[in-house]
């Protein structure tokens, strides 16, 4: 079982990885896009076709460098799930095998059981692959985009609608707002951020949580008991997998014969999306006994402002994000332009976002004071997650070497 503290700061240490490449990709966009509209002011409203020529070569050197720069990181991605996996994996299965031995059972070595090794690299495996498939659209969506915002940008110009300086800002402007977006076959659209952590989240949980099942079927153990923390989820408030805080801290049945527990999956929504292991949940569970509950009992309304605070820190700290890539943005315009008016705006434009990161900044250290919350500094700038990685780490690692995890 996995500490409530630990699936939430879990996924954070990619963080920086994927603002290094949104990053990238808007700085790569803005110093292309300048050049391009500055080549444009020699040709005449009606000369479609050289326009054509000069924007559609450069968004081939965009999607050409985006390409190889998607390549490194996404081997510095797959190295840090890899090292993810591996922390959770172990944590979680010391927690259950110190409960066994404690209950009389025999302990069992992570690497000697092959169920259990197998559950952890399969979810790997699928997790890697789905951050793959987001990245293999994430070069054709930015070459889509460069074309766009560079083609209203021409259009305004040359139709007098906008100046070139104003056109510009408003492009970059775009740029720095909205960040690229990836479609699910579903027609679900999330930024690269939301949908990489979610994904990574989603698969350790589901890994310890498959490894726990399968811990206690081969030990003859029914009752689990699902963690507990101040601030969960309540959804609609009513009895069902959406309200967190319903069914947290409890013993289950897992096999949902029992008489006097209820029936693990069906009460938490176990492999559901809105329910327990699902869409960024904080909860796991592991097996469990009627004598001892490590998790405290919460007051429904104390567990909803705890939840409603915790809205509003996440809440703040995108918005400081957002300010940090829009600061970034304009930096990168500033240093792109050539026109000395261009350049004086996009200046004037920096030294707004960098005023505007620094109240969000001061806003966000006084919400959490004045509210009792921890300060996330790894969610802002560089995430941290302490990982104790002793020799069972290192021989986890070996192990899934053996495997092949790197293939999909």
């Amino acid at each position: 079982m996995l500490t409530p503290e630990q699936l939430k700061e879990i996924a954070d240490t990619m963080y920086p990885l994927l603002s290094r490449l949104t990053d990238w990709i808007t700085k790569d966009i803005i110093e292309r896009m300048i050049a391009c509209m500055d080549r444009s002011e020699a040709i005449g409203f009606g000369e479609t076709d050289k326009w054509q020529i000069i924007l559609y070569q450069a968004a081939a050197g965009h999607y050409e460098a985006l390409s190889a720069e998607i390549q490194r990181w996404t081997g510095k991605s797959e190295e840090e799930v890899r090292k993810i996996f591996l922390d959770a994996g172990i944590k979680a299965w010391d927690a259950d095998n110190a409960f066994y031995v404690s209950h009389g059972l025999d302990s069992v070595q992570l690497l000697k059981n092959e169920h259990l090794m197998n559950i952890l690299v399969d979810c790997y495996q699928r997790t890697n692959g789905e951050i793959k498939n987001f990245t293999r659209t994430i070069a054709g969506a930015s070459q889509q985009r460069f074309i766009q915002l560079c083609d209203d940008a021409h259009i305004k110009v040359m139709t007098g609608a906008q100046s070139y300086t104003g056109a510009m800002i408003e492009a970059v402007n775009d740029l720095s707002e909205h960040q690229l977006k990836i479609k699910y076959p579903s027609g679900h659209v999330d930024t690269i951020e939301t949908a990489v952590l979610r994904c990574i989240r989603t698969g350790t949980a589901q890994a310890s949580g498959n490894m726990t099942i399968q811990a206690m079927m081969d030990n003859g153990w029914d009752l689990i008991r699902v963690s507990a923390h101040l601030g969960a989820r309540y959804g609609d408030g009513g009895e069902n997998p959406g309200n967190h805080a319903w069914w947290q801290g409890k013993l289950y049945s897992l096999s949902g014969a029992s008489a006097e527990y209820p029936p693990f999956r069906e009460t938490t929504g176990y492999g559901t999306g809105p329910g327990l292991s699902g869409w960024n949940c904080r909860h796991s569970f592991g097996p469990g006994d009627p004598e001892h509950n490590p998790f405290q009992s919460y007051d429904d309304d104390a567990n909803k402002k705890a939840y409603d605070l915790s809205q509003v820190q996440r809440s703040m700290e995108r918005g400081i994000r957002k300010a940090k890539h829009k600061a970034m943005a304009t930096k990168a315009a500033v240093d792109a332009a050539r026109d000395d008016a261009a350049k004086k705006v996009f200046t004037e434009e920096y030294e707004k976002s960098v005023s505007l990161l620094q109240a969000l900044n001061k806003e966000y250290q006084k919400f959490c004071k004045d509210n009792g919350l921890r300060v996330m500094t790894d969610r802002l700038n560089t995430a941290k997650w302490n990982r104790e990685q002793a020799k069972a780490a290192l021989r986890t690692e070996t192990m899934m070497d053996n495997r092949n995890v790197d293939t999909v």
